[in-house]
């Protein structure tokens, strides 16, 4: 069974404040990372210098990246201006740094220099669902992400590591600040929907999902605060036969994760409900360059291996 994980940021241990974000006033997705605004000499600035390939504004630790009971840090690298950069825990592992070109090779560089950190991960789980990799921000405002890959799972199935890759990169580009409001006042004045770490825009691409995709009262059964599984999301897919998989059931993020990995690859769909899915998504702005990529790259045309919805 497919189980990706979308972590929240540890604030606290990182000790960071809540900072303002903004709404932009562009149509497209605002990838672009919150301090490439301030491009002056780099003098006060945490952004590492030109030509680096280590960052000093993140802590690369195992209790910085927020490491747990159920897994285990095994290398991280820094990512210095959407570029791979310099080890900063463990050993140099192959595996990851294949992880790492696999993901560049279908993500343009401006938008992975959303990362400040790549780390490779090993599970301790037990049961049936093991996280296979999972993002988190490392600042306050989500204008920095992690992103972590299961090792040891990343190479035993390369399609499904491919869909990985993608299923987690969503995250990062559906959380930055312009399209989630993490202020200290963004849970109690949200008029859209708050997922457990702050508040969408009305004009954010998550938003425009859950009003085409999760209306007529199908939002209010999830509950922001818990972890997704495949469970909770298993009677939407009996019902629904445009989910990809009870884990794509299970909360509009996960929905759409699972949507765009299928786009990405151009994975055959079951359905017209899918297919639905993956025309919404092939009309958002920026999104059309992820699929042009990994044309390019032979990479499309991958098995649907998804469980099918809508025959419960």
């Amino acid at each position: 069974m497919r189980r990706w994980t979308r972590r929240g940021a540890a604030l606290l241990a990182l000790g960071l404040t809540t900072a303002a974000c903004t709404e932009s006033d562009d149509d497209s997705i605002d990838t672009t990372p919150a301090a490439a605004d301030d491009a002056d000499d780099g003098a006060g600035s945490d952004e590492p210098p030109a030509g680096s390939r280590l960052r000093d504004d993140v802590d690369c630790s195992s209790e910085g990246l927020d490491a747990d009971d159920t897994f285990a840090y095994t290398t991280a690298y820094y990512v210095v201006d959407g570029a791979l950069g310099d080890v900063c825990l463990g050993e140099p592992d192959q595996r990851l740094s294949a992880a790492w070109d696999a993901l560049a090779t279908i993500t343009p560089q401006d938008q992975l220099a959303d990362l400040g950190v790549f780390a490779g991960i090993e599970s301790r789980e037990d049961g049936d669902e093991v996280t296979l990799a999972f993002v988190s921000a490392l600042d306050a405002d989500g204008s920095l992400f992690q992103m972590s890959v299961n090792l040891d799972a990343y190479v035993e199935d390369p399609d499904e590591a491919q869909l990985t890759l993608a299923h987690e990169f969503s995250h990062v580009f559906t959380s930055l600040p312009s399209q989630l409001d993490r202020t200290a006042e963004a849970e109690d004045d949200c008029t859209t929907y708050f997922n457990g770490e702050g508040c969408y825009f009305d004009d954010s691409i998550m938003y425009e999902w859950i009003e085409t995709f999760w209306d007529d009262g199908l939002i209010d059964e999830v509950d922001p605060f818990a972890d997704a599984t495949g469970a909770d999301g298993q009677s939407r897919c009996d019902a629904d036969p445009g989910f990809f998989g009870a884990y794509a059931a299970s909360t509009p993020e996960e929905d759409f994760a699972e949507s765009f990995s299928v786009y990405v690859f151009d994975v055959e769909t079951f359905s017209d409900e899918q297919q639905t899915r993956i025309d919404w998504i092939a009309e958002q702005p920026g999104l059309g360059e992820f699929r042009n990529r990994a044309e390019a790259a032979g990479l499309t045309g991958l098995p649907n291996g998804f469980d099918e919805c809508g025959v419960g």
